[in-house]
């Protein structure tokens, strides 16, 4: 029953990754993310133009069988549409055991198949954060911009988390705990959790904001500081920062990759939040980990 029960979420997180390729490719800059007229249609080879049949649009499976090209004119499938349904999947699956865990839900009176209503809603509202950063990711990294509608949705999201958080922290004693654990100690927190968040919301929002106006957007665009407002609600104080520290460490990471390896210039575009997306994973499923790890090896080197 609980293998059958991971398969199924992991074959609805393929099939809206699917819909994410789709809602990817089709995605204009200049226009709306949801324009229901570029979603709507028969999805078609890019160069044929050849309809596709229902059996060749199973995500993940008609991709391993028609070993990844057109089954009319044999070109090759781009890797985006697999590696993002197999990440979709993936979260829909990898979110809910972690959350399980982090709350110690089945050390409570409940086991996590028998949890009430509102935490599978909880659950829901985290692998669409998630869901939505990947998109958001891809976007980001094929046009260079991210939409609006998805930090707009982040937000109410974050906001809807809070809101479990606030209302049902007496039932779960480890709702409203940082990431990083005590280690969130070092970095002054705040009691109430609503405080926490508007604490994130201002300081992750402002930093961003600032850097993206002192730059005039070379270094960082505005719709990267709408990013960090939106998860500064999610995350809150300190988590949302860590997750910008790491974000940077790995930007910083690739961009030196790409000017030693790929000959990139200082003035190549290089997008931010795919990095950021990025740290804010490492930060939910390994916050803790990294950064325990980082003050165990500086305890050896000393």
């Amino acid at each position: 029953m609980t293998s059958f029960f991971w398969l199924i979420l992991f074959g609805l997180g393929i099939a809206l990754g699917s819909f994410l390729n789709v809602l990817i490719l089709r995605y204009n800059p200049d226009g709306k993310l949801f324009d229901f007229k570029r979603l709507g249609g028969r999805s078609r080879c890019p160069k044929c133009k050849q309809d596709l049949k229902w059996f060749e649009l199973i995500p993940l499976f008609s991709f391993l069988v028609l070993l990844g090209s057109c089954r009319n004119c044999k070109e090759r499938i781009s890797l985006q549409y697999p590696i993002v349904e197999f990440l979709s999947g993936v979260i829909f699956v990898a979110v809910p055991l972690f959350l399980n865990s982090f709350y110690w839900v089945s050390s409570l009176s409940f086991a996590l198949f028998e949890a009430p209503f509102w935490y599978y809603i909880f659950s829901f509202c985290w692998i669409l954060v998630f869901v939505l950063l990947l998109a958001m990711s891809v976007i980001d990294f094929r046009e260079y911009v991210i939409p609006n509608e998805i930090n707009l949705f982040l937000a109410i999201l974050g906001i809807i988390i809070t809101a479990f958080l606030v209302v049902k922290s007496s039932l779960l004693p480890r709702f409203g705990s940082s990431f990083l654990g005590h280690y969130a100690l070092m970095f002054f927190p705040v009691g109430s959790l609503i405080l926490n968040r508007v604490l994130g919301f201002l300081i992750a929002g402002l930093l961003f904001s600032a850097l993206s106006i002192l730059s005039q957007g070379r270094a960082m665009g505005f719709g990267d500081a709408k990013l960090a407002f939106a998860a500064g609600f999610i995350f809150g104080w300190p988590d949302t920062i860590f997750a910008a520290m790491l974000a940077f460490i790995l930007g910083g990471l690739v961009g030196v990759g790409l000017i030693i390896f790929r000959g990139k210039g200082m003035r190549d575009k290089l997008p931010f939040a795919p990095f950021f997306a990025a740290g804010m994973i490492l930060t939910f499923f390994l916050g803790f980990t990294l950064i325990s790890s980082y003050f165990n090896l500086f305890n050896f080197l000393v």
